[in-house]
């Protein structure tokens, strides 16, 4: 059992601090979090509108959240807020919970996280097979582009349904009602972005379409398209209310909110986590799961009781805050800082911003979060990956992120244990053994190579019910088993009970010492007393 260590869970905040931190690392912090920000502030608050709720409050999660991250958590590079994977699932929780559901999940979720930290998981999330994680972030992307369409045709809706397919049912019976003026923004933002990104990847090109969609929105005033201000009102940094049901604490709100909040805590802990191993290859330096995960859960609660929505590591502003100098997370505080002075400084103009700018954002954001270019060899790859891949990407959009993600977990370990099982080998043939047991006699063998667990001991049962059982003697040689579970135990044991009726002696030879034990721990009948032997060899 590990001991415990007050030094794992000391925030990294202070060990960067105290380690040659000096005035030269504190300007390559000023400038990495002045040009985080510049890229953060309109990603969070497009982000915070796709999870339905307004831009301020996207700004306040990015403020409380990664300011609670920068000096809780246990990675050096990590910008905060609200991300696209979390958009559709707080979206979810709020068309069907309402914003206090939404709140109860969230501390739900915090309090999961802080158990996972503790609980030394961290390491554990990693064992996540890449097609599941591929599969749902590719599901995610493509709702989100499904949720925002809406506003990138400047379509007049009453009520925009949650699931996937109805949505889009929904748009084509409305594409009537379309704005020419916001689809025009929406498209002309769209290609800059994509031009931008393969041209001129350090250009700014969220924060250049935000300045565009303001432009254009002065110019066309009379266009009657959707803005920041007509849908959400002011932006400003008022802390939203905290507001709980009276039954929060309950077994009945417990059982409700818990597929939510567990979507919130998985999530979150993958995104946060994966953020610290993109950081770590970037900058050559080492995160701590563990506090990570404590820090995440402890931003968390803040955000739920101040009001605000889930945040975990933002990939891509995390990515360019290593990759523009910054030195500890005194980068992510400075970034906080500066998303304040944005928001008190230009709110007068991003009122005016069309959301079909906003949407446009998303749309490109999401297509990189599916990534299907990079994941398009998972359909080349082996039937099964593929299987699970396609899986999790239609279950995303059908039903939500949890259900994907335990059809893709079930999925992938039926499949492994299909493939173990098959790597399993028995060959069954007849020669003389030497041995204590049988000298000088000729055996019934037969060979066994592989693990032997519950997926593998059909075969073994097979194999055995297929001998002749004409010799006196059964050999089973197993030097090349390296485990055995309680299902190829049960099989051993039921064949020594039924050759036992027809006066036959069995032999278990080439067991190592670990089997041995195992073997005889689990033996309460003594069917294995005199049948195990170790180190025999054929």
């Amino acid at each position: 059992m590990n001991k415990f260590k007050i030094s794992e869970w000391i925030p990294e905040i202070f060990l960067s601090v105290k380690k040659n931190y000096d005035a030269q690392s504190f300007f390559c912090d000023v400038k990495a979090g002045f040009l985080v920000s510049v890229v953060a502030f309109p990603l969070f608050m497009t982000f915070a509108i796709a999870s339905g709720v307004s831009p301020s409050i996207g700004i306040m999660t990015c403020i409380i959240a990664g300011s609670l991250a920068c000096l809780l958590g246990g990675a050096r590079f990590q910008i905060v807020g609200p991300t696209g994977a979390f958009s559709m699932i707080v979206f979810s929780i709020i068309k069907n919970f309402g914003f206090e559901g939404m709140t109860c999940a969230l501390i739900m979720a915090a309090f999961m996280m802080i158990i996972f930290a503790f609980a030394k998981v961290g390491d554990l999330i990693h064992y996540v097979p890449y097609p599941v994680t591929a599969g749902f972030t590719a599901g995610i992307g493509l709702s989100i582009i499904a949720t925002q369409a809406g506003s990138f045709f400047g379509l007049q809706l009453d009520v925009v349904p949650t699931d996937f397919f109805e949505r889009i049912c929904c748009y084509s019976r409305c594409f009537y009602t379309m704005n020419t003026h916001s689809f025009l923004l929406g498209v002309g933002s769209l290609i800059f972005l994509s031009v931008a990104q393969r041209y001129k990847p350090n250009l700014p090109r969220y924060f250049a379409v935000l300045v565009i969609g303001v432009i254009y929105s002065l110019i066309f005033q009379d266009a009657q398209m959707s803005t920041i201000g007509s849908n959400f009102g002011n932006i400003c940094l008022k802390l939203p209310t905290f507001s709980v049901p009276e039954d929060f604490i309950s077994w009945s709100n417990f059982r409700k909110l818990f597929s939510a909040a567990f979507a919130i805590a998985f999530l979150g802990s993958m995104e946060s986590l994966l953020g610290a191993v993109i950081s770590d290859n970037l900058s050559g330096q080492k995160h701590r799961s563990n506090m990570e995960l404590l820090g995440q859960g402890l931003a968390n609660l803040g955000s739920a009781v101040l009001g605000c929505i889930p945040a975990t590591c933002a990939l891509g502003t995390t990515s360019l805050n290593v990759k523009v100098g910054a030195k500890t997370p005194i980068a992510g505080l400075i970034n906080v800082l500066f998303l304040i002075l944005f928001t008190v400084c230009l709110k007068k103009y991003v009122n005016t911003v069309p959301l079909s700018c906003l949407a446009a954002m998303l749309f490109s954001s999401a297509w990189s979060m599916a990534a299907f270019d990079k994941n398009k060899y998972l359909l080349l790859a082996p039937k099964s990956d593929s299987v699970v891949f396609i899986t999790t990407t239609l279950v995303t959009l059908i039903a939500d992120i949890v259900v994907a993600v335990e059809a893709g977990l079930i999925l992938s370990a039926f499949l492994f244990i299909k493939r173990s099982a098959q790597s399993v080998t028995t060959k069954v043939f007849s020669k003389t053994i030497h041995n204590a047991y049988c000298t000088g006699e000729e055996c019934e063998c037969v060979t066994v190579s592989g693990h032997l667990f519950f997926g593998a001991a059909p075969i073994l049962h097979n194999a055995l019910k297929a001998l002749p059982k004409t010799h006196k003697t059964i050999y089973i040689d197993m030097h090349n088993v390296p485990f055995v579970d309680a299902t190829g135990a049960k099989v051993l044991k039921e064949f020594i009970e039924e050759v036992k009726q027809k006066d036959i002696n069995v032999v278990i030879g080439g067991l190592n010492k670990r089997i041995i034990k195992v073997l005889k721990k689990m033996d309460l009948s003594g069917e294995f007393n005199g049948h195990l032997l170790e180190d025999e060899n054929l």
